[in-house]
């Protein structure tokens, strides 16, 4: 809930600068055209918290597993600009190194502890931007698809000792705001703010342990070449 928070904070100031730029643009004469089809990179940081939930008995209700790392991937979109209003669509893929371990002495993290990794994900989104020429603020939003996996204290799970794990491909949904620059005719930079949400796993022996949703936010720059 914290992640989700600050990624509505943050989302909604971008679109708050936006708008006041936007403002500033309205005398500004448009010479740069955001319209067509770019294939680009990007690189960034990636940070979150997943709660594993004890139900067994004897512990503490609950367990905070904080993940963090870098991510990088490559992405591909497309826009039309009508006078200010630039519409697109984007979707990337990426390699995640998002991941994270607590141990506690108590379960479900005792012992082998808690960890929690996000192997690889993409998301595929609209986006709505103001164009000010070579600058465009914009925010946008869609779905997300990831390979997610955690594990748990193996007693706390199954007493008979077995595994206590999930490790799947979920579909969920992101939301964010960035700000791209064009630099000459066919290259372009931005810097942007994702959160991506891909729900919650249930473990291979969902005894006495639950996890909560999988959910992380991004800052990363990219460069992207216009065709």
């Amino acid at each position: 809930m914290k992640t989700l928070n600050l990624a509505l904070g943050l989302a909604a100031g971008l679109a708050v600068d936006a708008s006041a730029c936007a403002s500033a643009a309205d005398v500004t004469p448009l010479t740069y055209d955001w319209t067509g089809f770019y294939l680009g990179a990007q690189a960034g940081y990636g940070w979150g918290d997943n709660t594993f939930t004890y139900v067994g008995g004897v512990g503490p209700p609950q367990e905070n597993v904080d993940v963090s790392g870098l991510v990088g991937g490559v992405t591909l979109g497309a826009n039309r600009q009508f006078g200010n209003i630039v519409l697109g669509l984007e979707g990337d893929i990426s390699y995640s190194g998002i991941s994270g371990k607590t141990l506690s002495a108590t379960r479900p993290c005792i012992a082998e502890g808690c960890t929690e990794d996000v192997d690889w994900f993409g998301t595929g989104r609209v986006r709505l931007g103001y164009a000010m020429d070579q600058i465009l603020p914009f925010v946008g939003g869609g779905l997300a698809i990831g390979n997610i996996g955690g594990s748990a204290d193996i007693g706390a799970c199954d007493p008979r000792g077995t595994e206590c794990k999930f490790d799947d491909v979920k579909l969920g949904w992101t939301l964010g705001a960035g700000l791209e620059t064009a630099l000459g005719e066919n290259w372009t930079a931005k810097a942007e703010y994702l959160y991506v949400n891909l729900g919650r796993s249930s473990f291979t022996n969902p005894v006495d342990v639950k996890s909560g949703d999988v959910d992380f936010s991004l800052v990363r720059l990219g460069v992207n070449r216009r065709f």
